[in-house]
């Protein structure tokens, strides 16, 4: 689906109205053709499809009649930047991702997108994880990519970043998901992690360019992190943070979880408990555990039907 730049804005704008999530719009574009058509639409008609209220009806007033400039610059300045629009209506838009809570309404693609739909892993863990994790999460990675699944991680010093720089060490592919625009990636210290990998892996984020990031947008990418993975492994983690938060969004997603066994001492780990014990993570050595594991979930028929063959 090529949108022209007219139909983005409009996209953009309409993306915007409050209470019009995924769920109602993916409804509503069963009903019409396009957004030109939304946006020639009587009140009444849109009443009729069911997506609007009438307090919803008076914000897409607003947003129809506000300035198209700052979206007419993010989208000249996605074209200079090779930054690939994709909204969730676009027949490119990943069927797996459609299918879990509040899916991104855009994806924003930066470098190889075909990678969206190869098999891959998420690899995640906290910020302050030891020398010893990160070392285990960079091996790991250099493991999978060998067995070409893609790595999947968020950028965030710590476990991320090894698990980034193993892929790339290793000559594989890896993923970055974001939780700010492209324009204002952080931490900045990673800007030529972010570089090589839009160069050699995937970028993507759900914001405009020029979105600086949140504490809520770090949070709520971990539902893409694990939502176009076929697997996670948790590798370090406290009782609480970002790495937990992500943990129990794959269990809710139904993905299979690994973690690494007590033994092997990563810290911190008093989070490797609970992953077990009540998101059903499974014990692992190395990446052999992780391919043998998911070759028996497989036939047991116990993966998502999104899992890409391992063989």
């Amino acid at each position: 689906m090529i949108l022209t730049t007219e139909q983005k804005v409009r996209w953009f704008k309409l993306t915007r109205v409050p209470k019009l999530g995924p769920v109602k719009i993916l409804r509503l574009f069963s009903l019409v053709k396009n957004v030109d058509e939304i946006f020639s639409m009587s009140d009444n008609e849109l009443l009729a499809t069911r997506c609007f209220s009438e307090p919803m009806l008076s914000d897409f007033h607003n947003l129809k009649n506000a300035s198209d400039e700052n979206f007419l610059k993010a989208i000249d300045e996605c074209g200079e930047n090779n930054i690939k629009i994709l909204p969730i209506i676009d027949p490119e838009y990943p069927s797996f991702l459609k299918v879990i809570p509040y899916p991104p309404l855009t994806l924003f693609l930066k470098g190889d997108t075909g990678l969206l739909y190869k098999k891959k892993v998420a690899i995640v863990g906290s910020r302050k994880a030891d020398e010893h994790s990160k070392k285990w999460a960079y091996g790991l990675a250099q493991d999978l990519v060998k067995l070409d699944f893609t790595v999947v991680s968020g950028g965030a010093v710590g476990v991320d970043y090894s698990a980034h720089i193993g892929a790339l060490d290793a000559k594989g592919k890896t993923i970055c998901i974001l939780g700010s625009g492209f324009f204002k990636m952080f931490p900045e210290k990673h800007l030529e992690l972010f570089t090589e990998i839009g160069k050699k892996g995937l970028l993507i984020s759900e914001h405009l360019p020029n979105f600086p990031g949140s504490n809520i947008a770090l949070v709520q990418r971990n539902r893409i992190t694990s939502g176009i993975s076929n697997a996670l492994v948790m590798v370090a983690s406290g009782e609480r943070g970002g790495a937990m938060v992500q943990t129990k969004m794959a269990f809710e997603q139904k993905i299979p979880i690994f973690c690494p066994e007590m033994s092997l001492n990563l810290k911190p780990n008093e989070g490797i408990s609970q992953v077990i014990n009540e998101w059903k993570g499974i014990e692992i050595r190395n990446c052999d555990d992780i391919f043998t594991s998911l070759l028996k979930l497989k036939k047991e028929e116990k993966l998502p039907s999104k899992i890409a063959p391992f063989v």
